[in-house]
C-alpha cells in the first residue's frame, strides 16, 4: 500500500519511505561524460563552426569571419532556393509514400504471420545486409534503356518503346521510396504488435466496425511508430546524396549534393555551410512536429 499510495502521489518507489533519492556514484559521472564528450568534439563543434561560416564572406578556398546573410540569400534564391524547395518536397512527398505502402505491410506482419513472424521481418531486412550503393547502382541498371523494367512493361502492354525514366526526378523519386520504405515498416510493425488484442476486440464488441477501429484505435495508438517511421525516412532524405547522383544525373540535383558541390568543388564554404543550416533547420522543424504528434502517447496508451 506504501508503495502504490507513493506511486499516485508522483514520488519514485524507488526512494523509500525517507523520500531520498539513491546517490550517483562517481563512475556514472565518468560514463556519462564520455558519450557527451564525443558529442562535443565530433558533433556540436563541428556544428558550431558550421553556423559561423555561413555568416562569413567566402574567399579563395577559406572564409573571411563577418556577418551577412548574403550566403543564405543566395542559398534561398535562383538555381538553389528550387533545388531547396525540391529537396523539401521531394522528402516528405516519398517519406509519406513510404508510411502509406509500409503500414499495411507492418500491419499484415503484426496480426497475420504468427509463425512466420521472423521470416518476414528477415525478408524486409535482407537488402541491408548488401551495400547501399550496389542497391543503387543495381537499380539503376533495371530503370536503365534495355533493362528488366523496360522488357517488363513492354511486355505488359504498360508501356511502348525505350524507357526514358533514368536520369529524371522520377527516378530520383523512385529511388528514395525503394531504398527507405523497409527502414518505414519495421518501427510500424514493432507499435502496431504491442497493440493489445483484447482491446481491439473490445472496440468491435461494443459495435465498431473494423474500419472504425483502426481509425481510432489501431492508427491513434500507432502514433509513436508512425513518428519514428517519418523520422528515419524523411531526415536522411534531406541530405540524400548517392540516389540523386546515379539516379537523376544533372536533372535530379537535391540539397545534399548542392551542399556537397560548394564544399569540394566550388570551394565556397560559406554558402555550403548555410545551405547545411537550412537542412538542419528543417530537420529540427520534422522533429518538434513529430514530437508533437505523440505528445500524450502514454496516456492513450495506459
Amino acid at each position: 500500500m506504501v508503495v502504490l499510495s507513493s506511486i499516485s502521489r508522483g514520488v519514485e518507489p524507488a526512494a523509500g519511505r525517507s523520500g531520498r533519492r539513491p546517490m550517483p556514484h562517481p563512475m556514472d559521472h565518468v560514463l556519462a561524460a564520455v558519450p557527451v564528450f564525443w558529442l562535443a568534439i565530433f558533433f556540436l563543434a563541428p556544428l558550431g563552426f558550421t553556423v559561423v561560416f555561413s555568416f562569413g564572406h567566402a574567399t579563395f578556398g577559406g572564409v573571411e569571419p563577418g556577418f551577412t546573410f548574403d550566403n543564405y540569400r543566395m542559398a534561398l534564391s535562383g538555381f538553389y532556393g528550387a533545388t531547396f524547395a525540391r529537396t523539401l518536397v521531394f522528402a516528405l512527398s516519398a517519406s509519406g509514400l513510404c508510411l502509406v505502402a509500409a503500414f499495411p505491410v507492418a500491419y499484415f506482419i503484426a496480426r497475420h504471420t504468427q509463425r512466420r513472424r521472423n521470416l518476414a521481418i528477415g525478408l524486409i531486412l535482407i537488402p541491408y545486409f548488401s551495400s547501399f550503393l550496389i542497391r543503387v547502382m543495381s537499380l539503376q541498371m533495371l530503370m536503365s534503356r534495355g533493362g528488366v523494367a523496360e522488357a517488363v512493361l513492354n511486355a505488359l502492354r504498360w508501356h511502348q518503346g525505350p524507357l526514358d525514366v533514368l536520369d529524371t526526378q522520377t527516378a530520383v523519386f523512385i529511388g528514395m521510396v525503394y531504398a527507405y520504405l523497409p527502414i518505414a515498416i519495421v518501427p510500424l510493425y514493432v507499435v502496431l504488435d504491442r497493440i493489445p488484442g483484447p482491446l481491439l476486440e473490445a472496440s468491435r464488441d461494443l459495435g465498431a466496425s473494423r474500419w472504425r477501429t483502426f481509425l481510432f484505435v489501431t492508427l491513434p495508438l500507432s502514433r509513436p511508430g508512425i513518428a519514428t517511421a517519418a523520422l528515419l525516412t524523411a531526415v536522411p532524405m534531406l541530405g540524400e546524396m548517392v540516389i540523386p547522383k546515379l539516379l537523376g544525373g544533372s536533372r535530379g540535383v537535391l540539397m545534399g549534393q548542392a551542399i556537397a558541390a560548394q564544399y569540394l568543388q566550388a570551394q565556397n564554404y560559406p554558402l555550403g555551410s548555410a545551405m547545411a543550416v537550412l537542412v538542419l533547420v528543417l530537420v529540427a522543424i520534422l522533429v518538434t512536429v513529430l514530437a508533437r504528434l505523440t505528445k500524450g502517447f502514454a496516456e492513450v496508451g495506459r
